[in-house]
C-alpha cells in the first residue's frame, strides 16, 4: 500500500510539473528582429507621418483572468516612470494604435509579465503601414510570461479578437 501511495504521488507530481513547462506553439514564422509591414497590410487613412499597429492577444487559458497593458518602453524593456499605457490586451481582446513614424520598442506590464530586456518588440514604423503585434506565452519554470511577436493579418483575423476602438 505504501509503495503505491508513493507511486501515485510521484506520478501527480509529474503530471503537475509538466504543465508548467507548457508552452504554445511559437508562430509559423520565427520574428525577424524588427517587426515588418504585413503584406496585406490595409494603408486606410492614417494621420500623416504616423503607422497604425495592432496590438492583439488571442484567448488562451494562461493568464485568462488578467488584462496586461502595451507601454513604450526604452532599450532596457521597462517604461519609464511617465511612460502612457497605449492600450489594454485582455484575454480574447485587442487595440489599435497611431504611432508616429520611427523606431519603437514596446513590451507589456501587467501580473506576471516580467519585463526583460529580451521580451521587448523594437519595430520600425513607416507612415501609412499597418502592423500586426501578438500577444504570445513564453516558457518558464514556475511562470512562463508573455511577449510580443511581429504578427501577420492573417494571424490576427484566425485569433477572432475583439477590436477595441482606435486609439490616437
Amino acid at each position: 500500500m505504501n509503495r503505491f501511495v508513493t507511486a501515485a504521488g510521484a506520478a501527480l507530481s509529474l503530471l503537475l510539473g509538466t504543465a508548467a513547462f507548457a508552452q504554445e506553439p511559437p508562430p509559423a514564422a520565427q520574428p525577424a528582429p524588427m517587426a515588418q509591414p504585413a503584406p496585406a497590410a490595409s494603408t486606410a487613412e492614417h494621420p500623416a507621418g504616423k503607422g497604425h499597429i495592432v496590438f492583439f492577444r488571442p484567448s488562451r487559458l494562461p493568464g485568462a483572468i488578467y488584462t496586461y497593458h502595451v507601454v513604450e518602453v526604452g532599450d532596457d524593456g521597462k517604461a519609464a516612470k511617465d511612460s502612457p499605457m497605449l492600450g489594454n490586451l485582455p484575454n480574447g481582446g485587442a487595440f489599435g494604435f497611431d504611432a508616429d513614424a520611427g523606431v519603437h520598442s514596446y513590451n507589456i506590464t501587467g501580473p506576471m509579465a516580467v519585463n526583460k530586456a529580451e521580451d521587448r518588440l523594437r519595430m520600425e514604423v513607416e507612415p501609412g503601414e499597418t502592423y500586426y503585434v501578438e500577444q504570445t506565452v513564453r516558457m518558464g519554470l514556475m511562470t512562463g510570461g508573455f511577449r510580443l511577436v511581429p504578427a501577420d493579418e492573417a494571424r490576427f483575423v484566425a485569433s477572432h479578437t475583439k477590436l477595441e476602438t482606435a486609439k490616437k
